[in-house]
């Protein structure tokens, strides 16, 4: 039996090893690009529950729990819940204003 070979693609010399087997070239501290952050405070949203868990600095099941506490949100369809950015902020100030914070 004889074997047919494949021809392959040649790889371009700028390409280094490490890229070719697929490992990430350290960046340097030049590379970083300042991140904005994810929420604007002066624009209205409606936040999905991981997004509230994220601008809280907790857990999904934490959220839940602030929900059952009193936490305001809205039910869409299909059980689809989402928290508006203002009435997140509203909460936690009254939270602090209560000394619960």
């Amino acid at each position: 039996m004889s074997r047919a070979l494949i021809p392959v693609a040649p790889v371009s010399s700028s390409t280094s090893e490490k890229t070719r087997r697929g490992r990430k070239k350290k960046e340097s501290a030049t590379d970083v690009t300042p991140q904005q952050p994810p929420f604007d405070i002066g624009q209205e949203r409606a936040l999905t529950i991981e997004q509230t868990a994220q601008y809280l600095g907790v857990g999904r099941p934490k959220v839940y729990d602030y929900l059952r506490d009193g936490l305001p949100s809205v039910k869409l369809s299909d059980g689809v819940r989402r928290v508006m950015l203002s009435s997140l902020i509203a909460w936690l100030k009254e939270l602090e204003t209560r000394g619960v914070v």
